[in-house]
């Protein structure tokens, strides 16, 4: 009778300390992201489902845009660095790569002090921050005449100057992810670090992507610890996700664009049947691996969607399927009629309240 009684005493305590040991160890330093099976836990080792922004166009963020998207319901931001690449306006001063820029390891000092502003108005609001450097050069998918021109003023890579075809230049973008990664290590709610969205490098096989993640990743896991990593197939495309999909990482979230296009598919439900069937691929990948999925990139341009039927009927799907998501953008071009929901008129910014109302309340529904 002791016996059973000290057994059922004890048996709660049990399975406390072995739900706790489930949970993945929390290293060193600010409370972390984390992932097991299917989702991402929070520091307290819950289920957390991501909403929130991308402050996609470099140099239009503002410093109270962190406060903003937290009071919207917002929980995480995309933030970018650009480095390499033929990115167009503010002045030709995107690009971040300067290579004789030794102590900063390539970054243009005063773009870093941008990123370092970026960084800290997203953590100073507890957003969780999804950190990224885009290369157009290194990825190679989105080149057209110019870009080819600037990434390869000589023309020595008929199959395109990028991370596949120059060792050097991959080297110097990896040596700039360590800089990066240590710099910002121990910054509070630093969610995932993003190695680089878009790959799409010619005649390269899918194989060969992974792998780049692979040594990416690699290289930052000791400078940065416990920071998960969120990677995607070629061109982001949803389809393509599997051909990244490795069992061996265990700190994976996989990734891929849902850009919804209002003509596709016949306009109308016909464009949002065609997201639904891809973001099913992500779902698919999710419910067979058992692994975290998150669309980084999602939006509708507001000139092909005037009455937001097409946004909401997205974003809902996206929180019926319990997918997280950074809506893009938050600041964008000079044109109403693009994605971001803020644009620039002169020297001022305009707000598109109800297309922010649409996604806000997005952030914010439950399945």
């Amino acid at each position: 009778m002791l016996l059973r009684t000290l057994s059922a005493l004890m048996l709660p305590l049990a399975l406390s300390v072995a739900a706790h040991a489930a949970a993945p160890a929390q290293p060193p330093g600010p409370p972390r992201l984390s992932v097991s099976g299917a989702d991402v836990l929070d520091p307290a080792g819950k289920p957390i489902l991501l909403r929130g922004w991308n402050w996609g166009h470099w140099g239009k963020a503002q410093p109270q845009d962190g406060a903003e998207n937290a009071a919207q319901g917002a929980n995480v931001v995309r933030i970018p660095l650009r480095w390499w690449g033929f990115y167009k306006g503010r002045g030709g001063t995107v690009d971040s790569r300067e290579d004789g820029a030794t102590a900063t390891a390539g970054i243009d000092p005063a773009n870093l002090r941008h990123l370092d502003d970026m960084v800290r108005w997203a953590s100073s609001a507890k957003l969780w921050i999804v950190l990224f450097i885009d290369s157009d050069c290194g990825q190679n998918g989105t080149q057209d005449a110019k870009e080819r021109q600037y990434c390869d003023p000589q023309g020595r890579y008929p199959q395109g100057h990028n991370f596949w075809t120059d060792a050097e230049a991959r080297k110097r973008f990896i040596n700039v992810w360590r800089f990066v990664a240590a710099r910002y290590k121990d910054t509070p709610y630093l969610g995932m670090f993003e190695p680089l969205p878009e790959p799409n490098p010619p005649g390269v096989p899918d194989a060969q992507i992974a792998a780049f993640y692979d040594e990416v990743m690699a290289a930052i896991r000791p400078v940065a610890p416990g920071v998960p990593f969120l990677v995607g197939g070629r061109g982001y495309k949803a389809p393509a996700i599997r051909s990244v999909y490795n069992p061996a990482w265990k700190d994976v979230v996989y990734t891929g664009n849902l850009f919804l296009h209002a003509r596709k598919g016949g306009g109308g439900e016909g464009a949002l049947k065609d997201i639904r069937q891809r973001a099913e691929e992500l779902l698919a990948l999710r419910n067979q691996h058992k692994v975290p999925v998150f669309v980084q990139q999602v939006g509708v341009r507001s000139g092909e969607d005037p009455d937001r039927r097409l946004v909401k009927g997205v974003l809902q799907h996206l929180v019926d399927q319990r997918i997280g998501f950074a809506y893009w953008e938050y600041r964008g071009s000079t044109s109403p009629d693009e994605y971001g929901v803020h644009y620039e008129r002169g020297n001022q910014w305009v707000a598109k309240r109800e297309w922010i109302d649409a996604v806000s309340g997005a952030f914010r529904a439950t399945p």
